[in-house]
């Protein structure tokens, strides 16, 4: 019975730790860097501009790596965290079909993509 159990152990353990390693391996860096230009901000494949991002800001790598970034669309993420004390400030009790189609997902490649269209 002690030999069963040992086993069992053993294997849990060892498919725990292959489960560990791919997430390890997998995550994001979240490594901090700096936007080297500026960057137009736009929904994907939209036509209207929504905002500019002045380089020299701080921003946090957020890209899939290994077998979670196979078919990700433009792969080169980042983050920016923006804090507020004031509750009432985002409305989170939204139906779904109010919402832009890509979620919470903008393109900084807003301007590669409008001029494609125009030409």
């Amino acid at each position: 019975m002690k030999k069963w159990i040992l086993i069992i152990s053993i294997t849990l353990n060892i498919v725990f730790l292959i489960g560990w390693g791919l997430c390890i391996l997998n995550e994001p860096s979240y490594k901090l860097g700096r936007l080297e230009k500026d960057i137009t901000i736009g929904h994907f494949m939209g036509d209207s501009l929504l905002f500019t991002l002045p380089k020299g800001l701080t921003v946090r790598n957020s890209s899939q790596r290994g077998l979670n970034a196979i078919g990700q669309f433009e792969n080169e993420r980042f983050q920016i965290v923006i804090s507020s004390d004031d509750w009432e400030l985002i409305n989170y009790d939204l139906p779904t079909d109010s919402l832009a189609p890509n979620g919470n997902y903008y393109s900084a490649d807003f301007d590669r993509y409008n001029t494609e269209k125009e030409e």
